[in-house]
């Protein structure tokens, strides 16, 4: 059986994001349209489907990790902040990006909250996952050669 460890992570983020598309109770918040991902950044994302590719990130990190919460995603996403002369600093991403996107992802019935330890995924939610990685995976093949015995 294929699942998300055996298929590259770009690859895997893109066909997910592409699903997730088609789904109604996802789609990005007015109030996100011009944010930045982080204090990190200088401006807000160039790609038109950002919001897309950052849930599915997120569902694959929850799928990898089996709980976890917002201020470890914000940890995940996070990056250096550029602070000039002085040494740079790690600094968290957006906490209302990663907030209203398990919110989404809540509503479409991939993630379930558990109180005190996160997010977790549904049952629908890690089938959703398996099926998309079966998916890439015939896609995929051809061009990484170390993937033919799976």
């Amino acid at each position: 059986m294929t699942t998300p460890y055996d298929i590259p992570a770009k690859e895997l983020i893109e066909g997910i994001a592409k699903k997730l598309e088609k789904d109604t109770n996802i789609e990005i918040p007015k109030e996100n349209i011009y944010s930045k991902t982080g204090v990190n950044r200088e401006n807000s994302p160039s790609n038109k489907d950002w919001w897309y590719i950052r849930c599915a990130a997120i569902l694959r990190k929850v799928y990898l990790n089996n709980n976890i919460g917002v201020e470890r995603m914000r940890e995940e996403f996070g990056g250096k902040k550029n602070c000039g002369v002085k040494r740079s600093k790690a600094r968290a991403g957006s906490g209302t990006i990663a907030r209203r996107a398990f919110q989404q992802l809540e509503k479409a019935g991939y993630v379930l909250k558990i109180k005190g330890r996160g997010r977790m995924l549904s049952p629908k939610g890690r089938s959703f996952i398996d099926n998309t990685s079966k998916e890439v995976m015939k896609q995929v093949k051809g061009y990484y050669p170390g993937l033919e015995k799976y």
